[in-house]
């Protein structure tokens, strides 16, 4: 019964926590004046309406707070912001993808008892950090620029954007990652290295084998924490012209002339995205916790 019922508690915090923070997000129209207070209770019976001291103005105000919202009702709308979506999740999914391998052979160098490789890999861990990313994604971009220009290959300079993006980031990502993955293993007890050795392991087969599945175990969750942060990174692709989801906000409020509203619900869609990777990050670590400490159970 408390197996099956720590799962149900898992469930129910987190519904508690999603429903609170809808909840707060549903009151940030009325604080930051998108909707009216006074316009809404234009809605009650009208014999209250004069003791409230609420005026025609009121509920003109109402009105075009309502019609600020009303591109959102379009399905053109939510098609154009989708475009944008799947490129948020797809700059994102290639720069995870990309970055989880790089991170790992950095942070091995960073380890490694040779300075010649030592020393290369921290200046350019450190080099990479000291930047922000939004001047990283910047200098990628004209980089990127003058190398598609000189080579003139047409796919490459149609999509300079994109991939100036998908390389800062991952840059960027790689380095943050490769500090997390080298705290990982240095938190392992060196007996265990010693003692895959003595079994006549070679140091490869000592880290495939040993030491790294520990350690990403030990460190998915701030390594989650970073793929959940890139997820948001994306917006600053917006500065090169990246068409992702912010972009495409850009775009939809400038012509409709409505920011506050267009931001708001941008925020949401980052939100739920944001919550539902979250939830999926904490379900992959629970089964590889559970994975860890499950033990094959003997014939009766």
């Amino acid at each position: 019964m408390r197996s099956s019922s720590r799962p149900e508690a898992r469930l129910s915090e987190n519904m508690q926590s999603f429903v609170s923070a809808l909840a707060l997000i549903a009151l940030l129209p009325f604080v930051f004046g998108m909707i009216p207070v006074r316009g809404l209770l234009t809605l009650l019976p009208a014999g209250w309406q004069p003791a409230l001291g609420l005026t025609a103005g009121d509920a003109e105000l109402l009105r075009g707070a309502i019609a600020n919202f009303r591109p959102f009702a379009d399905p053109v709308t939510w098609r154009f912001l989708g475009l944008g979506l799947a490129m948020t999740v797809g700059v994102s999914l290639v720069s995870i993808l990309l970055s989880l391998p790089l991170a790992t052979f950095t942070a091995l160098g960073r380890l490694s008892s040779r300075p010649w490789l030592r020393w290369p890999t921290i200046a350019g861990i450190e080099g990479i950090r000291a930047f922000p990313v939004l001047i990283l994604i910047f200098y990628v971009f004209t980089q990127f620029s003058r190398l598609a220009e000189g080579l003139n290959i047409g796919w490459l300079k149609s999509q300079n954007v994109t991939i100036s993006a998908i390389v800062a980031l991952t840059l960027y990502t790689t380095v943050v990652n490769a500090e997390t993955i080298r705290a990982g293993i240095l938190s392992l007890d060196k007996g265990q290295t010693e003692a895959a050795r003595s079994l006549g392991l070679t140091y490869a087969q000592a880290l495939r084998l040993v030491i790294l599945p520990q350690t990403f175990r030990r460190v998915l969750p701030p390594l989650i924490a970073q793929f959940v942060t890139l997820v948001k990174d994306t917006s600053l692709g917006a500065i090169i012209g990246l068409l992702e989801l912010y972009r495409r906000g850009q775009i939809l409020y400038q012509f409709h002339r409505n920011p506050m509203e267009t931001l708001f619900v941008i925020s949401v869609v980052y939100f739920l995205l944001n919550w539902a990777l979250g939830h999926a990050a904490q379900e992959v670590e629970r089964r590889a916790t559970g994975a860890r400490r499950t033990k094959p159970k003997g014939k009766d």
